[in-house]
């Protein structure tokens, strides 16, 4: 059924307006229903392949090329910020001084910051003269509270001359009255206090 022109667009609009809707109305209806659609193109076509970015390099070899890329960019990135990338360094609100204990010919400092908001006390530990470990061994910074071990603060190597370490601390510092390092070596444990406040 061929629906009526006047029943479509009504009276509305100028006679020229009518006139040009009324000959497009005939065009469209002189050209009858579009033809029915072919049965293969009654389901979709697979979707083709996008081509690889670079033609020319195999899938898995760009896929590496971009993982290297990424991991490249990653390493550039973290060399600059540890290179200067920092702002102003560490900032001390103060510094504890540590001794060797017995025969112990070392020393230490440890510069206190600002606690964080989520409530750590950035450190950082300047430790002179202590030995290096055995493979596997390391150094153990305590907090103490009479004179005794009671929350590690983090561990680190040595080599002698001036080691510098940035550590962290989540305890309330006024629980405590002091600091240790101890060593820890494959075999034998922990020993006593090198260094001592």
């Amino acid at each position: 059924m061929t629906p009526d022109f006047h029943d479509l667009v009504g009276d509305e609009g100028t006679p020229e307006e009518l006139e040009r809707l009324r000959r497009v109305h005939d065009l469209l209806v002189a050209a009858g229903p579009p033809p029915e659609l072919p049965p293969r193109l009654a389901d979709a076509p697979e979707p083709r392949r996008s081509p690889a970015l670079v033609a020319w390099l195999p899938r898995r070899r760009l896929e590496a090329a971009l993982v290297a890329a990424a991991a490249v960019i990653a390493i550039a990135f973290a060399a600059g910020y540890l290179v200067g990338g920092r702002g102003q360094g560490f900032q001390a609100a103060h510094t504890v001084t540590m001794h060797g204990v017995g025969r112990v010919a070392a020393a230490a400092s440890i510069e206190v910051g600002k606690k964080d908001a989520q409530g750590n006390w950035p450190l950082l530990v300047k430790v002179r003269g202590l030995r290096p470990l055995p493979p596997g061994g390391y150094y153990v910074l305590y907090l103490t509270k009479n004179g005794k071990p009671k929350a590690p603060c983090g561990r680190f190597t040595a080599g002698g001359k001036l080691t510098t370490v940035r550590l962290n601390v989540p305890y309330e510092l006024k629980h405590y009255n002091g600091w240790v390092v101890e060593a820890y070596e494959p075999g034998k444990g922990e020993g006593g206090p090198l260094l001592s406040t």
